[in-house]
């Protein structure tokens, strides 16, 4: 869940770490509440995605079901103020929709070792077009996971993507199953990272 202190508004919390990436120092990465920046990231989900995406829907309901979860943690990038990326994670949980798929797709001991402990799952990092390959998804991806509190982290990504399958390989993920999430879903891998304590 946010936690509205963190927005700097003058309670005694602690107020966001605003970071700059080395490899990209042009770019700022903050922790924000996302429900007021809604039509903001719809926008660069669009982008992202192309025009078949789902944004709308993700905006007005996924996403502020997700803001609830246990250690939901959400960074944007932004460039001289526009948001450019973003991305977010929670920790998962048997019961939940994308865990419970992702546990019928491991073997029992892939199980064992990255949904029965803790863990952190990404589940949404984008990043405009025009901004891609400039390493903006990575630095916003490393900040996700030092700013979690578990010792892996999973995610999935379309099984035809080569770009995004490039792009985890590149950042150290390694790709574990594929996974069935149903009918009207193309396929997708799941992947995995171990992460220091």
């Amino acid at each position: 869940m946010w936690i509205p202190g963190a927005l700097g508004d003058g309670s005694d919390r602690e107020a966001p770490r605003l970071s700059h990436h080395p490899g990209v120092p042009w770019i700022h990465i903050e922790p924000r509440d996302p429900l007021p920046l809604a039509r903001e990231l719809r926008e660069v989900h669009r982008a992202a995605l192309g025009a078949g995406a789902l944004s709308d829907e993700w905006a007005s309901t996924r996403l502020p079901a997700h803001a609830e979860r246990r250690d939901f943690t959400f960074l944007v990038a932004r460039e001289a103020g526009e948001i450019v990326g973003f991305g977010y994670g929670y920790t998962g949980s048997a019961g939940q929709w994308w865990t419970d798929r992702v546990e019928r797709s491991l073997t029992a001991a892939q199980r064992a070792e990255w949904t029965t402990p803790p863990h952190f799952e990404i589940v949404e990092l984008h990043v405009r077009p025009s901004r891609q390959r400039r390493g903006v998804g990575s630095a916003v991806l490393a900040q996700l996971l030092t700013r979690q509190p578990h010792d892996r982290a999973l995610l999935s990504t379309q099984t035809g993507s080569r770009k995004a399958r490039a792009f985890y390989a590149k950042n150290g993920w390694t790709e574990l199953a594929s996974v069935d999430f149903g009918a009207g879903y193309p396929p997708y891998i799941v992947l995995g990272k171990r992460l220091a304590t």
